[in-house]
């Protein structure tokens, strides 16, 4: 067996012990994806499977923006995310990507995800898809509410505090925290020891709540790709899906050589 093949099945291993240890799989996250030239298409095409969409409420419209002062009123969560999803879901058929959709919600939290709500029931192809997930980020509700929301809502918990209701936990899709809180690596060499030691201790505490992690505010190189890769961060936060995703690609392919 040659020497690539041999590092390549060690790392499959440890890939599949770790998802049979976390129950989940580790993906590719398109933050604020709508900067994207091409929104939902640059990921989607690319084999993500986590886009972010942020949204802002404004005179009963659903804008995709980061904030009120840079709204444009043609860009709205319909046009550049449902009805693209929509057509992929009606092309696909069964054979759609598993996606999870990340809804950051940038103005008020109780309007806007009533707001977000009443839309997505537009879209029953899209709530009733088993391979979509809708996950609340951003201004969402008080962890006691998650159960009162419908099925097909699930909430991003930015907290490693624990939660004892299970219906609370049900509700919750994945952790998510600021990289920043723990590092001010900036992905261009190794990560020091100490700060390495940080931020496992933190990832090791979120697996424990058997939930997939997200850092945002990371560092966004192939260093850093490899690194929280390596780590176990389940979905990479990435401001370059196509790069990440044949970063990733390429990896495999080296190790079959």
């Amino acid at each position: 067996m040659s020497r690539h093949r041999l590092l390549f099945c060690s790392f499959l291993v440890l890939f599949q012990w770790m998802a049979a240890q976390n129950s989940y799989q580790i993906g590719i996250h398109s933050h604020n994806d709508y900067q994207q030239i091409k929104p939902f298409w640059n990921a989607y095409e690319n084999g993500l499977n986590s886009i972010e969409i942020d949204v802002y409420l404004k005179n009963d419209n659903l804008y995709v923006t980061h904030s009120e002062s840079e709204i444009n009123k043609r860009r709205t969560i319909e046009s550049l995310y449902l009805n693209p999803l929509e057509k992929v879901i009606s092309s696909e058929l069964d054979s759609i990507n598993t996606l999870q959709i990340l809804i950051d919600i940038k103005s008020d939290a109780k309007n806007t995800l009533d707001k977000i709500i009443e839309i997505l029931n537009q879209y029953p192809q899209i709530i009733n898809q088993k391979n979509i997930s809708i996950v609340i980020s951003g201004n969402g509700p008080d962890p006691k509410e998650y159960e009162y929301y419908p099925d097909f809502i699930y909430f991003d918990y930015q907290s490693l505090d624990p939660i004892v209701k299970q219906k609370m936990w049900n509700k919750i899709a994945l952790i998510s925290l600021n990289f920043k809180k723990f590092s001010n690596w900036n992905g261009k060499s190794s990560m020091t020891a100490k700060d390495y030691k940080k931020v496992d201790s933190v990832l090791r505490i979120a697996h424990q709540y058997g939930k997939p992690f997200r850092f945002w505010a990371t560092p966004d190189t192939e260093v850093a790709w490899e690194a929280f890769h390596i780590l176990g961060v389940n979905y990479i936060n990435t401001d370059h899906p196509a790069q990440a995703s044949n970063y990733f690609k390429k990896r495999i392919r080296y190790y079959l050589k």
